[in-house]
């Protein structure tokens, strides 16, 4: 049986959770809703007493959690699942206000999460035994405390439940620090939390920049879980070196998909185009640069044109398939990669040089034809609905240009001859490599990035072992 909605929830304003209550706060920000340009409810920027108060309930909290059966803390889990679930429809809107999602991309994101819950409700935490004439050696993997757990704002939900369940499952207890760029989703969770789980178990705090330095170099956090950008993600690791706690960075990519000569170019130039269009490109492991056959350039850059026009770009119930940029600063981040396409006179297959700004933070989407390899747009991430895309001969040549990246998060190939697209797949130095598909991340596969774009994972059956330590009994037998 799923709990009864809680009839005192508001939806129009917004608090911390430390210890199980509600907490507000002298210093209080905004959002803005990117598809307006209005301002959004008032969130309290939580403080270092905050933290310290957040971390102490936390371990106190972790005393019993930790003690508590994995059969147990599944049923919890369970419990929250349905509660999270019975308010959906209200997340989805809320959603839709603060990412400017589409509608059917913000439900798809709020139930979609479900999936997350189920996959690790199925799941043991992993042990290993070994056993010789002289001794058993058993493995198991115990919790780490109290983590923190750093979200960023292009998936409000999945990328913090993502965290949350996991850490949860294996013991620990954890503080959510929401953006503040979209705080009210992540707060409204954990406020829901608090209706079936012990205080202290999950907790929130959102605040401004100075908050996550908190959270990083205090002494009482086990491990930080940490998804943004690689610049960022550097300044975590290093803050987090002062007490060697536990870290997981998942960073920003820059995927490469290559093309193989022998695909149905109808069928995949759409699906070229929603890899680098989803989200209006806001995503780490959004296609970010796109190496098509040279015998087939021209007729699929033709298609995906044609594909682009079709696509629509609105607010959440206008029926677009896109919708805004976040926040500003993104935005005019995302608008420097079309003004230095322009000005190095690069050629624009299809978008506009030139965008007038109205009251959101849109972009008309834009595939850029065969720039350098040294172009900012090949090198640099944009993360917004930007594209290029650079024809190719050799496979050999393909690949090195492909891997010539700091980033290694995610990868594609397209191709009829799957032997040959695997082959290449092998050779592509990123954390998760798609055939055939355009990259599409999933509860059931460890998901993390070589060389820049992270340290470490999560999800999958082996992701549970990022929110443990290993503890290893060496059992000798009498004689």
């Amino acid at each position: 049986m799923s709990p009864s909605k809680v009839s005192t929830i508001s939806w129009d304003t917004f608090h911390n959770t430390v210890d199980g209550q509600p907490r507000g706060g002298k210093s209080k920000h905004q959002g803005v809703n990117p598809a307006t340009g209005e301002k959004l409810w008032e969130v309290p920027i939580g403080n270092q007493q905050d933290v310290d108060d957040a971390v102490q309930a936390g371990q106190k909290a972790f005393v019993s959690w930790s003690q508590t059966s994995v059969e147990k803390r599944k049923e919890h889990i369970q419990k929250f699942c349905d509660h999270y679930m019975s308010y959906a429809d209200e997340m989805t809107d809320l959603m839709c206000k603060e990412t400017g999602k589409p509608r059917q991309f913000a439900e798809f994101e709020v139930k979609g999460v479900k999936g997350f819950f189920d996959h690790h409700i199925n799941l043991d935490i992993p042990e290993d035994r070994m056993e010789d004439d002289e001794k058993v050696i058993t493995t198991r993997y115990t919790p780490l405390g109290v983590v923190g757990a750093i979200c960023p704002w292009n998936f409000p939900i999945i990328l913090s439940l993502g965290k949350v369940v996991p850490a949860l499952l294996t013991g620990n207890t954890i503080i959510l620090k929401p953006s503040p760029y979209t705080p009210y989703t992540g707060l409204k969770i954990v406020e829901l939390a608090q209706d079936i789980l012990p205080p202290g178990v999950v907790q929130a705090i959102g605040g401004d920049d100075k908050l996550g330095p908190m959270l990083t170099q205090h002494p009482g956090i086990g491990k930080i879980s940490f998804t943004g950008s690689i610049a960022t993600g550097k300044k975590v690791m290093a803050a987090c070196a002062s007490t060697l706690k536990r870290v997981t960075l998942e960073l920003g990519g820059n995927d490469a998909s290559i093309v193989l000569p022998d695909v149905d170019i109808q069928k995949t130039a759409p699906e070229l185009v929603m890899g680098a269009f989803q989200n209006s490109g806001q995503v780490c492991v959004a296609t970010k640069r796109i190496y098509i056959h040279e015998d087939i350039y021209d007729e699929m850059l033709k298609a995906m044109v044609e594909f682009t026009k079709t696509v629509k770009v609105g607010a959440p119930d206008s029926g677009a398939l896109l919708g805004p940029i976040q926040n500003e600063m993104q935005y005019e981040k995302v608008r420097s990669f079309f003004e230095d396409t322009k000005n190095q006179g690069y050629k624009f297959a299809i978008g506009e040089p030139e965008q007038a700004r109205g009251k959101g933070y849109f972009i008309q989407p834009a595939i850029i034809d065969n720039p350098p390899n040294d172009s900012k747009i090949i090198t640099e991430e944009p993360f917004g609905p930007i594209v290029p895309t650079q024809p190719w001969s050799d496979e050999e040549e393909v690949i090195k240009r492909a891997n010539n990246s700091n980033a290694g998060l995610g990868a594609c190939v397209w191709g009829k001859d799957i032997e040959r697209a695997e082959r290449i797949g092998k050779r592509l130095q990123a954390g998760s490599v798609f055939i055939n598909s355009w990259e599409k991340p999933t509860p059931q596969a460890f998901f993390g990035g070589h060389k820049e774009s992270g340290i470490g994972g999560e999800w999958g059956k082996d992701g549970l072992k990022a929110y443990c330590n290993a503890h290893v009994m060496h059992t000798y037998k009498s004689k």
